[in-house]
């Protein structure tokens, strides 16, 4: 009989229809290969995408009361990181209470660094459990950035969420048994920040499962480029405007009839108002596959200036064998060579000539998107990665 896991995520894993969905839905279909697994995440508000056939698998809903305003008011007296996430306490304790009350896991799955308030919950239940925490990303690098690109009071309410986030991550590292991090970028910055528990760090790359994008239907190319992710997380908000200011114009001037479509849930204002500004550009808000976008794309961008953690977008191209222009950001963590199995550009010019590269040779970026699929198989496919995170947990 399997023992049992308690698995705990602020972000419903259903649908996966972003990033950091994609990544905590794929670690918990790993896990049920071993364990019983009970997880207590947010209500799914589109009630739909909820997953069929996994029998090993009891989810727990509780309804989000936290607000973006009420997160960001509550930080400034529980001196935690602004997101939500950091204030699930206030949702989930009376569930988390409630399931280890009557119930002996072995193990807790805590999935997202900011999560850390939950493990004194637990712990106080099951004083004995082992605590396996997913970082997603180093966040408290992620919260410095985000200030570095404020003004005046917002500028000094960030900085001093990355100090708040800092000092959880160090109380992170003495209480977790297990941290996970996505690129070994990340594992070295959580190894500086408490070199005596650096032995608790493990890479766990983000990775896919190909079943999920295997189709029988044959896409034609268009002339597409894409820019997929969450629209409102704000290394990809700066990436657009980047990309539309300083890019963008120097490829439609060599491929007037392009079309630029940025496909993602939750867009922000500022992304919103480019297609006002541009007919060309195709804001798609949420959409139920953006693998069907991709597929059809000529081209994948990823031009990030910020970010921590590696970006399952470059992978999900790799997946559907579509060519990717990306910063050296953009592509950090991933094994990658130039011009090999991705295009690598770090300034605007640069970067519009390899998408117009792509654009304009096709072969070229056929040769480039069979390389990077073969490294996907190799590196980032869910068989790769299953037997190192099983042993672990």
């Amino acid at each position: 009989m399997k023992e049992s896991l308690l698995f705990i995520s602020a972000e419903n894993p259903y649908p996966q229809d972003s990033g950091g969905k994609l990544r905590t839905g794929n670690i918990l279909k790993l896990l049920l290969a071993k364990y019983e697994v009970e997880l207590i995440t947010y209500a799914n508000p589109r009630k739909t995408g909820m997953p069929e056939g996994l029998p090993s698998l009891t989810v727990h809903e509780v309804e989000r009361t936290v607000s973006y305003r009420r997160a960001l008011l509550r930080s400034l007296y529980t001196w935690r990181n602004c997101s939500y996430m950091s204030h699930v306490d206030v949702d989930m304790k009376a569930k988390i209470i409630e399931l280890c009350s009557r119930n002996s896991y072995g193990h807790v799955f805590i999935s997202h660094s900011l999560l850390g308030c939950c493990i004194d919950i637990v712990q106080r239940c099951l004083p004995d459990i082992v605590i396996i925490t997913d970082a997603h990303n180093f966040e408290s690098g992620l919260s410095a950035q985000l200030a570095g690109g404020k003004k005046g009071i917002a500028k000094a309410y960030y900085f001093l969420n990355a100090i708040w986030t800092r000092r959880d991550e160090l109380k992170l590292m003495d209480k977790t048994h297990l941290l996970l991090t996505t690129s070994e970028e990340d594992a070295l910055a959580f190894k500086a920040l408490a070199p005596s528990r650096s032995q608790k760090v493990h890479v766990i790359p983000n990775f896919i499962r190909m079943e999920d994008y295997r189709t029988k239907t044959l896409l034609s190319k268009e002339q597409w480029i894409i820019l997929p992710g969450n629209m409102n997380y704000f290394p990809n908000i700066n990436a657009a405007l980047y990309f539309y200011r300083e890019v963008y114009p120097l490829v439609k001037a060599r491929v007037p009839d392009i079309k630029w479509y940025i496909v993602g849930r939750d867009v922000h204002p500022e992304v919103a108002a480019l297609a006002l500004k541009d007919s060309s550009i195709v804001i798609t808000g949420y959409v139920d596959s953006v693998a069907d976008y991709i597929r059809k794309a000529q081209v994948v961008v990823a031009p990030l200036l910020e970010g921590s953690g590696t970006r399952l977008k470059i992978l999900e191209a790799w997946a559907l064998r579509t060519p990717v222009v990306s910063s050296s950001k953009g592509a950090e963590g991933l094994l990658y060579e130039h011009s090999q199995n991705i295009m690598i550009a770090d300034d605007p010019v640069s970067f519009a000539d390899s998408v117009t590269l792509l654009l304009q040779d096709h072969e070229r970026g056929v040769v480039l998107a069979d390389r990077a699929y073969e490294i996907l198989l190799a590196n980032y496919e869910a068989q790769s990665v299953k037997d190192k995170l099983l042993r672990l947990v």
